[in-house]
């Protein structure tokens, strides 16, 4: 676990290798997975950068390497290296308006297009060449990927399940591998 809404102190982390699983619990203590997050992402609480991770658990789910910082030592470093200022706030706004997108597409779009619109993001992230399409390098239960499309299990049990039959993925053992990437793109609207 690397943070958690016990934590009482702000803290930034850097992911520099590995993934981090961010969570939150349910009223009735189930894990809602949120995001996957790999190098070169940020995950924390910092009051004064707008970070606030007040109810959100991040657990490591494979070996990887933090760095983490405290306001002062934050900055610190921008003081010496302002470009690390100028990053950070590159990434806040790329964070924003990656935000901004997946609340439109969360209003607006069916569980279809929801459904294809995460699967293009991971496979841009973290997809491989692999069986005669692209394998999504990031183990999801079907229960995870729901929970980041905001519908139901059950919902996207019968949604995977359609977009089988039409040959655009498979999904067997947390192991998602697309097909059809331009299929794809046709039902997320891109």
């Amino acid at each position: 676990l690397v943070t958690s809404p016990d934590d009482d102190d702000e803290r930034l982390y850097v992911i520099k290798r590995g993934r981090l699983r961010l969570y939150r619990l349910t009223p009735d203590g189930k894990q809602l997975t949120l995001e996957i997050l790999d190098k070169g992402r940020v995950v924390g609480r910092m009051a004064w950068l707008g970070q606030e991770l007040t109810d959100a658990y991040a657990e490591a789910i494979e070996d990887a390497l933090i760095c983490s910082f405290t306001p002062h030592e934050l900055q610190r470093l921008i003081d010496r290296f302002p470009n690390i200022g100028v990053n950070i706030i590159r990434y806040l706004s790329g964070r924003l308006a990656a935000s901004e997108r997946e609340r439109e597409v969360m209003a607006f779009r069916s569980v279809e297009q929801r459904l294809a619109a995460r699967l293009l993001e991971l496979a841009e992230r973290f997809g491989q060449p692999q069986d005669g399409g692209t394998a999504i390098d990031a183990r999801l239960t079907q229960q995870e990927l729901a929970d980041m499309i905001g519908t139901s299990r059950e919902t996207l049990a019968t949604t995977i399940a359609a977009l089988r039959e039409q040959r655009v993925l498979e999904m067997h053992n947390q192991r998602i591998v697309i097909f059809d990437l331009d299929r794809l793109r046709e039902l997320a609207g891109d």
